[in-house]
């Protein structure tokens, strides 16, 4: 009797553990999207496709800037979405003809999301299309990731950046990168342009 005892025991564990894994599995999407959502889809969509750059790019980039938040300002002073910084900002509000700029519009989401698309794929053009050096020179600066180029500081394997001379520049650019994986996977219909 004990014996059927201990095994009826053992089924019931089995049985509650099948069920918790067969819950997360069903549920999975729907938790992995409140984790990484989609806000400002239709300004994203329309500068994303503007610049041919993928949407899951952008979000990944705003969610390792700035989590989403519209009024984030970095220690550096990098404002809003995409962490544009004042003389960025201004550089970028030259080359799109914006005569009338200040520093509080990048606090604007659809500007922000505006200027961040435009050099982001300003970055990718600059770089010949390789996304690992538009991403460090994202976060690091364009002329910052050329001077690593040109010096030979930065460690390879296959096409991917292994190190960099800036840790701070190296975790952002795994953390990119994983952020942007979950992205492409849970809304594969925005991983284009």
């Amino acid at each position: 009797m004990k014996r059927i005892a201990r095994n009826r025991k053992r089924l019931s564990y089995i049985c509650s553990i099948l069920l918790f894994f067969i819950l997360v599995f069903i549920h999975a999407p729907r938790i992995l999207r409140s984790l990484f959502p989609t806000p400002h889809l239709e300004i994203i969509e329309k500068y994303a496709r503007d610049n041919q750059i993928k949407i899951t790019m952008v979000y990944a980039v705003m969610k390792a800037e700035s989590g989403f938040k519209t009024r984030a300002v970095s220690p550096k002073g990098a404002i809003g979405l995409m962490q544009i910084t004042e003389s960025t900002g201004r550089w970028i509000a030259s080359e799109l003809g914006i005569n009338e700029f200040s520093a509080d519009q990048l606090a604007d989401p659809e500007l922000n999301i505006r200027f961040g698309c435009w050099y982001l794929a300003y970055l990718l053009k600059r770089f010949n299309g390789n996304s690992e050096l538009a991403l460090a020179a994202y976060n690091a600066g364009e002329g910052t990731v050329s001077r690593w180029l040109d010096s030979g500081n930065i460690g390879w394997e296959n096409s991917k950046i292994k190190y960099l001379p800036y840790k701070e520049t190296e975790k952002y650019l795994v953390r990119v990168n994983r952020i942007y994986f979950v992205y492409k996977t849970l809304y594969p219909e925005l991983d284009s342009w």
